[in-house]
């Protein structure tokens, strides 16, 4: 009886030691997916936060040009950096208003990735993981190319063209019977 009682004792260890493994692959994996969910939502709200940026870049470009239109601005603003024409304000604006707009890319770049998602070469429309096709444009986005494209072609037999053609050798001019 102590036999089979150690037996039933030892099924219970296995099983609990199995159950354990099993709960900490589980959490584990949970642990993962919360960390890329979390990555994923600092890189959205750092995303909000450059558009934000950018559209009060966008917002002074706005006022400079209105100011200008209506002549409440002479030959001379002063910024940060000094005096300035107001097409060189408008140029710093604008140059701020393309950096902002790249890290927003690099951002959008990394979201994309962390979700896997496919972006359409032709138009940048978000595609689904498993398109092979863009829903808006038709664009192939499949990274395989179809079987049939897929199989080397036979290399066709290059015949020279004619003027390229070595010369061919003349043959034996049949002798003629002496007359």
């Amino acid at each position: 009886m102590d036999s089979n009682v150690n037996k039933i004792l030892q099924n219970i260890v296995n099983t609990a030691t199995l159950a354990a493994d099993e709960a900490k692959a589980a959490v584990h994996s949970a642990g993962k997916a919360v960390a890329g969910k979390y990555d994923e939502v600092k890189m959205n709200i750092e995303l909000a936060r450059l558009s934000d940026e950018q559209e009060d870049v966008f917002s002074d470009i706005g006022r400079m040009l209105f100011l200008m239109h209506t002549g409440a601005v002479k030959d001379t603003v002063m910024s940060d950096e000094g005096e300035k024409s107001p097409q060189q304000v408008i140029d710093a604006l604008l140059v701020s208003a393309e950096q902002v707009q790249q890290e927003m890319d690099v951002i959008t770049d990394k979201l994309t990735v962390c979700r896997n998602e496919k972006v359409c070469p032709c138009c940048g429309r978000i595609c689904g993981e498993h398109d092979a096709f863009c829903a808006v444009c038709g664009t192939r986005l499949s990274e395989e190319e179809p079987e049939e494209e897929k199989a080397p072609a036979a290399e066709p037999e290059i015949q020279p063209a004619a003027a390229d053609a070595p010369a061919a050798e003349p043959e034996a001019e049949a002798e003629l019977p002496a007359e």
